[in-house]
């Protein structure tokens, strides 16, 4: 089993090392028919210089325009093309003369869903995913699928108020794969807006969750979902939510 153990105070530890290369597509939870925003990344320490994949899904669940899917700025470097073309299909590929690292959010999908509520999924299912070093070898990939969904899994509310800077740090039970340790596995809202936050490895059993600037008075909502991997690619085995006050 893969589960969050703790939610502590920091520690100082050896770092870890190890990372694969990932594509995958956030998750979001939502309660009833409404619109969500959700990401597309590549995280990866090898040197990328091209690759394509699509994302599949159910129009009948999910409506997603055209002018619905963005571009990010992670793939300025490359020639690069992305978006929805056909119903049920969301498509990108992108190429250069040399490979780079790529770590971050390459697209971003606004989806109106149509079908919520409680048991209903709605997946986003990545196929024909080839990504390619400079000497045209496949690098091997870890596959990350996204769903929009109702929220089902502990919930906690700390019992004090915190510090405007106030760091978290997350103890899983099973070493995870850094790689897939980013805000699309775990984000802090104030409110329903999103907060800025830097994510930190510790060791291959913690990870520190930190502010970038300070929070102001309000209530905060820390999430942690299935998007974070074990080493061997389990999910944890439910998400989780903290809920916290800055006075």
């Amino acid at each position: 089993m893969f589960s969050i153990l703790l939610l502590l105070i920091p520690t100082i530890s050896a770092k870890a090392t190890v990372k694969k290369t990932v594509v995958g597509v956030s998750s979001a939870f939502i309660e009833r028919s409404g619109s969500t925003t959700l990401s597309v990344f590549i995280s990866s320490d090898e040197k990328i210089a091209g690759g394509s994949f699509d994302i599949h899904y159910n129009p009948e669940q999910l409506r997603i325009n055209a002018s619905d899917v963005k571009m990010t700025d992670t793939l300025s470097e490359y020639l690069s093309v992305g978006g929805s073309d056909a119903s049920g299909k969301i498509s990108i590929s992108f190429a250069k003369a040399s490979g780079s690292v790529i770590d971050g959010t390459v697209m971003e999908v606004k989806a109106t869903v149509l079908s919520a509520g409680y048991g209903n999924i709605n997946n986003l299912i990545l196929e024909n995913t080839e990504l390619y070093d400079g000497q045209g070898k496949r690098i091997t990939t870890q596959l990350i699928n996204g769903q929009i969904k109702p929220f089902v899994g502990k919930e906690s509310t700390h019992s004090n108020a915190v510090t405007v800077d106030k760091p978290w740090l997350i103890t899983v039970s099973r070493p995870y794969n850094p790689a897939t340790l980013n805000t699309s596995a775990v984000t802090l809202k104030r409110g329903s807006t999103d907060f800025p936050i830097e994510l930190e490895v510790v060791n291959d059993r913690q990870f520190r969750v930190k502010p970038i600037g300070s929070y102001i008075r309000s209530t905060y909502t820390l999430e942690i979902t299935d998007q974070l991997r074990s080493i061997n690619g389990a999910k944890l085995n439910e998400p989780v939510r903290l809920k916290f006050k800055v006075n």
